[in-house]
């Protein structure tokens, strides 16, 4: 009988594993977590697959006058092969986008998109941060993307690169 159980546990443990790894996904929601994601190093994709900085878009809120945008692999699954994200996105879950905002020759700020549908702090499923280089708080992950939203609801799945910056 104890045998039975011990399969039969074991069977259940392993049917609610899935493939899709959502259960697994870490669920970084606070600005500190979003931070060290953006400063960790990896195989990132830049936005036009150039590093070149770029100037701010005249409609732009950030107060910084270049920037530069990356992309986790996750999320480069979503660009184009110009670098450029597709027409009709969807960007899964754990998706990083970062946008480094440069004054001068240095970055200075660091606004972070990071896709989580299911996290509490979550605003249109995407988690929203900004920070500075030295990690205080700008716009906070707790805000749900307010004064982020109402801007970037006009883009590709709330990116904005492809129309302001073509």
């Amino acid at each position: 009988m104890r045998t039975h159980i011990f399969a039969f546990a074991a069977l259940t443990l392993l049917l609610s594993c899935s493939d899709r790894g959502v259960e697994n996904e870490p669920a970084i929601t606070t600005d500190a977590q979003l931070l060290s994601l953006a400063q960790a190093g990896g195989n990132w994709v830049y936005y036009k697959n150039s590093t070149d900085t770029i100037a701010k878009a005249p409609s732009s809120a950030h107060d910084e006058p270049r920037l530069r945008t990356r992309y986790n692999t996750k999320a480069a699954t979503q660009l184009d092969m110009n670098g450029k994200v597709r027409v009709d996105p969807n960007f899964p879950d754990s998706s990083l986008i970062v946008k480094e905002l440069f004054t001068g020759p240095a970055i200075t700020t660091l606004a972070i998109m990071f896709k989580l549908r299911g996290a509490p702090n979550a605003g249109n499923g995407w988690v929203w941060s900004e920070l500075d280089i030295q990690g205080n708080v700008k716009i906070s992950s707790a805000s749900k993307g307010a004064g982020c939203i109402s801007c970037h609801s006009a883009g590709l799945d709330y990116t904005r690169m492809n129309d302001a910056h073509p």
